[in-house]
């Protein structure tokens, strides 16, 4: 550090001020680029600061991507998936939703007809263990009398968040990268897109610099994304959310 001896007492308390913010705001860049939570005492200490700095850099929330038609009984904050991608349960849930009672065999005709690679084994034990189902003197599957479920509408399932499982909660927030890319002209790194959907209050999952991480090396096995070259960027690979 410079000497400082020939500076009167305010100036140097004034350059100590400058310089613990200074360091305060590298700090808070710090847990932000990593998506840590930026802890109380440090938000309390620079919240005049940063809000109000001519220099400080306000993101625009990534606007929502167009919905697919939605079932009448659908509410706007609910989320959709496309069939293909719900998990088992969902996918039972969902077409038992439909208001029927159903043999198991036609059950399992219906989640093969969406994935041919389904198990038969772990559709039965989603119907042993699954306490919104219930069994009819038949041996029939049907929902529990007024349970919430998803809901099969044409290619998709909708749902409100919590009633999605993980893996539901995850094809979602991977549509939402896609629909990030697709938009973004010069491809993304990791943290810019973490960046970008941290704040969309549309999307209502979990939210993590690895979760994206992840997401990005899942859809590229799927040939969806690619990185451009050495850039550490994303894109997509065919420009279609």
């Amino acid at each position: 550090m410079k000497d400082q001896s020939y500076l009167p007492p305010e100036a140097k308390a004034y350059t100590a001020f400058l310089a613990w913010l200074d360091e305060g705001k590298k700090v808070w860049s710090i847990f932000d680029e990593e998506g840590v939570p930026v802890p109380s005492t440090l938000k309390r200490a620079l919240s005049d600061v940063n809000s109000s700095s001519k220099n400080q850099v306000r993101r625009t929330p990534v606007r929502e991507p167009e919905k697919p038609e939605m079932p009448p009984q659908a509410h706007e904050d609910w989320l959709w998936i496309e069939v293909k991608d719900a998990s088992l349960r969902t996918l039972v849930l969902a077409i038992l939703n439909e208001g029927k009672s159903l043999p198991i065999k036609d059950i399992i005709k219906r989640v093969k007809q969406i994935d041919p690679n389904a198990n038969e084994g772990s559709i039965y034990n989603i119907g042993s263990q699954e306490e919104k189902m219930q069994k009819t003197d038949e041996g029939w599957w049907r929902l529990q009398d007024g349970v919430e479920a998803p809901i099969l509408f044409k290619n998709h399932i909708w749902a409100p968040a919590d009633l999605f499982q993980k893996q539901d909660l995850a094809a979602f927030r991977r549509m939402a990268v896609r629909h990030l890319l697709a938009i973004s002209s010069d491809g993304l790194q990791i943290m810019q897109v973490y960046r970008q959907l941290k704040d969309a209050d549309w999307l209502r999952t979990p939210k993590s610099k690895d979760l994206i991480k992840a997401d990005l090396l899942i859809m590229k096995k799927e040939k969806r994304v690619k990185t451009l070259g050495h850039s550490k960027k994303w894109t997509l690979i065919n420009k279609v959310s």
